[in-house]
């Protein structure tokens, strides 16, 4: 700013002097200009020529972190690894005129990180770049089965995987143009190893038959690709796009001898596969009170199985389009309606036989193929008739087409879905707010025991804040939903005739919340929340499908409570601290007829399924900066899982992370 009001004064005549002649040529201008020349503005730079001030900024951390272990550990920090590790963190900006570049990352160790990178070059050129990875634990099961039945080959292995996801998107402005280049790459890699569980049976050597349990190597990696461009041609907007979508398996596939077919066969499988397609999309300005959207996508997906001992499974590939359209129309600030239609087809090629030369003949036949026509169309009205309250309703009906289905898939040829909810948002004084929600679907032929016949839901939120010195909220919602209308059949093995049952389900989902926060004194804030989740299904169940006779009624419940605490202070300028607690009580049950219909006993069932866990946690942390540029930081958590049905889980976790910061 002081260099522009330097560069004003020296160009503008002073008040009472006249302008100084620099030489006879331009003094004749100004004697030809006449008056003119006494109306001589200050000369203004152009918006473009602003100068414009340079922020810089960086600091960097650098710790280390202590894990303890007690017991397994896996399930207390599920995602985390469980390793001591140096830990440090980094963030640099620097947000001038035409350069503006912001790069942040933080690393706990080689399998938890995060980078970004954000860079734009006077909007012109702009790159986005994101890197994370996160470590996942993965469970042991074991069987109480006898080791003649349940047999594992690697009984102590401990398994785990981390998962990296790349992503990059960078845009061009070309500048005489409204045009923008668009390219992006994605990437998520995982690498570990898993348990694999796999069944070796016959029904011609019962005796024989066992369960197995091995480890799986898991090496994966999934890429996509974008390329395109979006135009503003007048009241018009063009974009295209490109995907393509890699998927490739280096982990092999396991191969075993079974009993039922000699020598090595492939199973359990992840194929390589790969997507492609092409988009075209018009549509109108944002702005105004009426838009319009329309596109189209042609794509195509491909199996790439490298299967040996089953061929023909890389024949399989399936072709999409999908076509839509949008419609919105706002005349005024309190009224706004849209409409939108999608359409989707799916063309199906597979081979009609598949070689396997391990079984008799060499040849299996599969099922036969069906297409499906999905179409969907939804309606939205929203009214604003005051500040104090606002409606929103919406229909949405979906429609199923499937061609070809047969009597193999147990699917319906057609399905229609509609579905409304209404909603209604009130405030009607400061600080209070209320939002009400009841929606309502129908469903002719549901596809799947999963789906829904009739579905109805409703919510209740309550949100009040007085001052800023406490608060409060208040959430319940229940949904019911049940289906009399799935039916399955038998195929029996033993020559008896197939039945057909009737599997009646009807399902209750609740959820309620509440939270409460004070602030006694601007140093302190304490906060207190409880949350509770029950789902309750009531349906028959088909236990074999191979055999009549094992149908029975069933319950199953799972239920969780959440209870937590927390808490900040800043004990002085230079030092805040921060305290949570957490408890979390989780339970399910399946508990299946005492008999099937067929008299059959299910002892056993409920036993296995049981689950009863308690986890806690507990964190603390506290900040202390030394000066302007320096700080440094302590971290302590505590994680525990308590399985109160066995020892299968548990264990403790400790973790704790100091370190020391500078900023300048």
């Amino acid at each position: 700013m002081p260099l522009t009001i330097l560069f004003l004064l020296g160009v503008a005549p002073a008040r009472g002097e006249e302008p100084v002649a620099a030489g006879n040529d331009e003094a004749a201008a100004v004697e030809d200009a006449g008056s003119e020349a006494e109306a001589v503005e200050p000369l203004a730079l152009s918006p473009y020529d602003t100068e414009v001030e340079t922020h810089r900024s960086f600091d960097v951390s650098a710790g280390y972190r202590f894990v303890e272990t007690d017991g397994y550990g896996g399930r207390a920090a599920e995602y985390e690894y469980l390793r001591p590790s140096v830990t440090g963190a980094a963030h640099a900006a620097h947000l001038g005129k035409d350069l503006k570049l912001d790069i942040d990352g933080a690393y706990l160790n080689s399998n938890d990180y995060h980078a970004t990178l954000d860079f734009d070059y006077a909007g012109y050129y702009r790159l986005d770049f994101r890197t994370e990875s996160l470590f996942h634990n993965l469970d042991h099961e074991t069987s109480p089965l006898p080791p003649s039945l349940f047999i594992d080959a690697a009984p102590l292995d401990r398994y785990g995987i981390t998962t990296r996801q790349d992503a990059l998107h960078f845009r061009y402005k070309l500048r005489d143009y409204p045009i923008h280049l668009n390219l992006s790459h994605w990437l998520i890699d995982r690498e570990g190893s898993a348990q694999l569980r796999f069944a070796d049976f016959s029904f011609e050597n019962l005796g024989a038959s066992s369960l197995h349990s091995q480890s799986r190597r898991i090496d994966r990696t999934t890429q996509e690709g974008t390329a395109g461009f979006d135009a503003h041609l007048g009241p018009i907007n063009l974009l295209y796009q490109f995907q393509i979508r890699q998927h490739d398996e280096r982990g092999g596939t396991p191969a075993d001898t079974f009993i039922a077919q000699p020598g090595p066969v492939e199973h359990n499988e992840n194929p390589d596969s790969r997507f492609y397609s092409h988009t075209v999309r018009l549509y109108s300005s944002l702005a105004g009170g009426i838009t319009g959207a329309a596109s189209y996508s042609y794509a195509r997906s491909e199996n790439r199985s490298s299967l040996s001992t089953v061929i023909g499974a890389d024949q399989a590939r399936d072709t999409l389009q999908n076509a839509a359209g949008d419609f919105t129309y706002a005349p005024c600030a309190w009224f706004a309606t849209a409409v939108r239609y999608r359409h989707q087809e799916i063309d199906r090629e597979r081979p009609s036989t598949l070689v396997v030369p391990s079984l008799t003949g060499g040849v299996a036949s599969g099922r036969p193929l069906f297409d499906t026509v999905r179409d969907i169309i939804s309606a939205n009205v929203t009214i604003r008739p005051n500040t104090i309250l606002s409606v929103n309703g919406e229909y949405r009906g979906s429609f199923l087409r499937r061609n070809g289905v047969g009597a193999e898939w147990n699917l319906p040829e057609n399905s229609a879905t509609h579905s409304a909810t209404l909603t209604l948002l009130l405030r009607p004084f400061k600080g209070l707010r209320l939002r009400g929600l009841y929606g309502y679907s129908t469903t002719d032929n549901p596809s799947y025991g999963t789906s829904p016949e009739q579905k109805h839901e409703g919510q209740i939120l309550a949100s009040y804040t007085r001052n800023g010195r406490w608060g409060a909220t208040a959430d319940y919602r229940i949904s019911r939903e049940w289906n009399d209308s799935i039916a399955r059949s038998t195929q029996p093995f033993d020559g008896s005739p197939s039945i057909t049952y009737v599997l009646p389900t009807a399902r209750v989902m609740a959820h309620a919340a509440a939270g409460l926060w004070v602030s006694p004194t601007e140093r302190l804030v304490l906060s207190g929340h409880f949350g509770f989740l029950r789902n309750r299904s009531d349906q028959a169940v088909l236990f074999a499908s191979v055999l009549n006779g094992y149908q029975a009624a069933s319950d199953y419940v799972s239920q969780g409570e959440l209870y937590s605490l927390n808490a900040t202070y800043r004990a002085t300028d230079s030092v805040d601290l921060s305290l949570a607690l957490q408890e979390l009580h989780s339970r399910a049950e399946f508990k299946p007829a005492a008999t099937t219909d067929g008299g059959f006993s299910t002892a056993g069932v409920r036993e296995l399924s049981r689950v009863r866990t308690i986890e806690r946690s507990l964190s603390a942390r506290a900040d202390y900066r030394v000066t302007r540029h320096l700080s440094c930081a302590l971290d302590y958590s505590f994680r525990d899982y308590d399985n109160r049905d066995g020892t299968l889980g548990e264990g403790t976790v400790h973790v704790v992370s100091a370190s020391v910061k500078t900023i300048w």
